[in-house]
């Protein structure tokens, strides 16, 4: 499997961390990682993970390395949200900017995808196969992104000269009867 370029590399590193602290699209990311040619579909091929899965694994792992750094996680956002909701609420005052504020860390952490959904029918809708059909079509896109990541993760591992890391073995977990069981 081909490595990253170094455009790719500046994309998904422009893409995740923004310009001066600021998100931008995936089109500006692509005109400034160097993509002349029609950088609105370039931005949007280098994020489909069918066609370039390197770079959606690199931007996955850029996205857990701020979340980790920041200490960002889905629940800490959601709190802080309905923090500034409720003091909006109380003291009557313009936190329009701490709300942008959060939203934009939110957005840094991969919480807010931009994207359109053109939904044709509704989950309750489909049969038990076309739900089996639907869930095997994602699991099989998803898994050209976590091949990708185990491929990133192991060539930096690789080139690290870190002392190797001791795992720990966790236990099984004990199964139990339950008699009130159906299965």
């Amino acid at each position: 499997m081909k490595s990253l370029t170094s455009a790719q590399i500046k994309f998904s590193q422009l893409l995740v961390y923004g310009v001066e602290g600021s998100p931008i699209t995936k089109t500006e990311a692509a005109r400034l990682a160097g993509y002349t040619t029609s950088p609105d579909s370039q931005g949007a091929r280098l994020t489909n993970p069918d066609k370039f899965p390197l770079v959606c694994a690199y931007i996955s792992n850029l996205r857990d390395e701020v979340r980790q750094k920041y200490g960002i996680t889905f629940e800490r956002h959601l709190e802080e949200l309905g923090n500034i909701r409720d003091r909006a609420k109380k003291d009557n005052r313009n936190l329009a900017a701490a709300a942008t504020t959060e939203i934009a860390r939110g957005k840094v952490a991969g919480y807010y995808i931009d994207q359109k959904i053109i939904r044709h029918g509704k989950i309750d809708d489909l049969n038990l196969d076309q739900l089996y059909e639907r869930m095997r079509t994602i699991k099989e896109k998803n898994e050209k992104v976590l091949e990708a990541k185990k491929l990133l993760n192991s060539s930096e591992e690789s080139t690290s000269e870190s002392k190797p890391k001791q795992q720990k073995k966790l236990p099984l977990p004990q199964q139990t009867s339950d008699p009130d069981s159906t299965s």
